[in-house]
């Protein structure tokens, strides 16, 4: 399992299998295809750069550890 979190430290998503994101209660908020991470209407929100993510403007949403 990779854990999320946000810029400030605090865990806040999980994905078993790096295809699908949870949160920490366990809702799907989005997934993850070629890169980028989608909201579960299919909306890009952001992109994969190393252990962050990223929103459109380039400000990380999350980072692994």
């Amino acid at each position: 399992m990779t854990k999320y979190y946000d810029p400030s430290g605090t865990y806040k998503a999980y994905s078993n299998e790096g295809k699908n994101l949870f949160s920490e209660a366990g809702e799907h908020i989005g997934y993850f295809v070629n890169g980028f991470l989608y909201d579960t209407k299919g909306i890009a929100i952001g992109h994969v750069k190393g252990k962050w993510i990223l929103d459109k403007k380039g400000q990380p949403l999350y980072y692994t550890a």
